[in-house]
Order: structure tokens, then C-alpha cells, then sequence
């Protein structure tokens, strides 16, 4: 008999009126759940943790200065989630804090620019190098007429949970990469979802490695647009036991309903392998 609640997830499940993809995996036995795992959801915002690897990748190997000053282009601009649509236009930021911003406010301009720095066919060469045949990038942020011709942005929440899984033992990329990685998701400001009925650490805490007694420290990363809502994490115990929540939803007859939803099975997960 496992620990992962399966039943209590599915009866939870059962009650919302949408689609779901779902891998869970307790790290400490190896056990998995997995609910449609290889189905296509709309990346949305999750896309940007593997552009994040490949630009962190791409500073490792000197092919990039992550630390140099950079200047946005223009037509990078956009609006949506994040602070640079509220910063002066001449602002220089470098590519390691765009890629921060990327994770942590989900920052669109900062993705398209990143965008612009890896590339398309890099990206989808690296994705493929590391395993990963589903996740699919056709349009930059908030490009609403590239999903009106049907050019979208494409993954399952199966691969995302063995990236996570890769990043929680130090195998994704490198363990410097993995280590960068999970840092920037535990500043994660976006805490709506599976940190949202959990005793989570505080994102602004800054707390990696020696979480309070009574609390669980949520690494996460989130994506949504009407009728779609993800969020994906990594869950550490004050036992320093770990677990994974990759959890996509979409055909949502209502928002709130899949943000409740993913609330409540990370709950469940919680209350189980706390």
C-alpha cells in the first residue's frame, strides 16, 4: 500500500468539471501517480522553467554573460504578469535576472527576451537532448493572435513532473543548474495554487534547507489562461523528504474551480506524506 492518497485525489478530481494531467511522486520510496500523463495541455507559463535551464546552460558554457547588462527589445513589450511592463523602457537587467523574473513574477517580457536569447530550434533541440518530446514552443508571451492561427505552446504534466523530479536530485542539466533552478522556484510570488491551503514557507523567507517544524517549504511554478490552470512543484519536509506535484488542468467550465482543485490535491498530498 502506497502513501500517495490515490483515492482521495481522484474523489477530488471527480468534482471538478474540466480535464486534468497529474504526476505526483514521493521522492522518499520512488512511488508515482500518474493521471494522463502524456496528454497536451497549453504550456502557458510552466514553459519557462526549461528555458530557463538551456539559458542557465548557455552562461555555463560561456556561450552567454549571464551577468552583463542587457537592454530589452522593444518589441519584447508586452503586458501580463510581471514588473518589467511597469519599469522604464531604458532599464538594463541582466539575463540572470531576467531568467529569475521569468520564474519567480512570471515575467513576459523577460521570457520574450530569454526567447530571443535560446532560440526555437535550440530550445526544442535541448528538450529532446534531455528526453522531453511533448514540450512544444510556437509563439512568445501573450502572442493571443499566434493562438488564434493555432500556433501555441504545447506540454504534459509527466514530463514536467520527472524534470522536477531531475531538478529535486541535482540531474537535471547539472546540479549547479538544478540547485539555481529550485532556488528560484522557492521565491516563487505566484502562491495561489498548491502552496495555497498547505503551512508553506513564506516565498519571501528565503528559507532553502532547514524549513520550521510544522511547515513545508514549496518550490512551485504556475501557468494559466481562461479555462487553463497549472502549477507544478517540489515539496520539501522539515525531514528534508521531498515530493512532486506536476498538475495541469484545462476545458475548465470555471478558474476558480481548477485553482481550488489544485489546492486541494496538494492538501491531500501533504496531509499524507507529512
Amino acid at each position: 500500500m502506497g502513501r500517495i492518497p490515490s483515492n482521495e485525489i481522484y474523489r477530488i478530481l471527480s468534482e471538478m468539471k474540466g480535464t486534468v494531467g497529474l504526476y505526483i511522486e514521493d521522492c522518499a520510496t520512488g512511488e508515482i501517480l500518474k493521471i494522463n500523463p502524456e496528454l497536451s495541455f497549453p504550456a502557458c507559463s510552466v514553459i519557462k522553467i526549461p528555458m530557463l535551464a538551456l539559458l542557465l546552460r548557455d552562461g555555463a558554457e560561456g556561450r552567454i554573460d549571464l551577468d552583463a547588462p542587457h537592454k530589452i527589445a522593444a518589441e519584447n513589450r508586452v503586458g501580463g504578469t510581471g514588473i518589467l511592463c511597469d519599469l522604464n523602457p531604458s532599464y538594463e537587467i541582466t539575463l540572470r535576472d531576467l531568467g529569475k523574473l521569468m520564474i519567480i513574477m512570471s515575467d513576459n517580457i523577460a521570457t520574450n527576451e530569454v526567447m530571443d536569447v535560446i532560440t526555437v530550434d535550440r530550445f526544442h533541440a535541448f528538450c529532446k537532448e534531455q528526453g522531453y518530446e511533448n514540450i512544444i514552443w510556437q509563439r512568445k508571451m501573450m502572442d493571443f493572435e499566434a493562438i488564434k492561427q493555432g500556433r501555441n505552446n504545447y506540454l504534459c504534466a509527466g514530463e514536467i513532473g520527472d524534470m522536477l523530479s531531475r531538478i529535486s536530485r541535482g540531474e537535471f542539466v547539472s546540479p549547479e543548474i538544478s540547485r539555481t533552478i529550485f532556488e528560484f522556484m522557492c521565491a516563487q510570488k505566484y502562491r495561489n495554487k498548491l502552496p495555497s491551503l498547505v503551512p508553506a514557507v513564506p516565498s519571501y523567507s528565503g528559507v532553502v534547507g532547514s524549513i520550521p517544524e510544522g511547515q513545508v517549504l514549496v518550490a512551485n511554478k504556475t501557468g494559466d489562461l481562461v479555462g487553463i490552470q497549472h502549477d507544478v512543484g517540489i515539496f520539501e519536509l522539515p525531514n528534508h523528504s521531498r515530493y512532486i506535484i506536476s498538475m495541469c488542468t484545462k476545458d475548465l467550465e470555471n478558474d476558480l474551480d481548477g485553482i481550488t482543485t489544485v489546492g486541494k490535491v496538494s492538501l491531500a498530498v501533504y496531509e499524507a506524506l507529512r
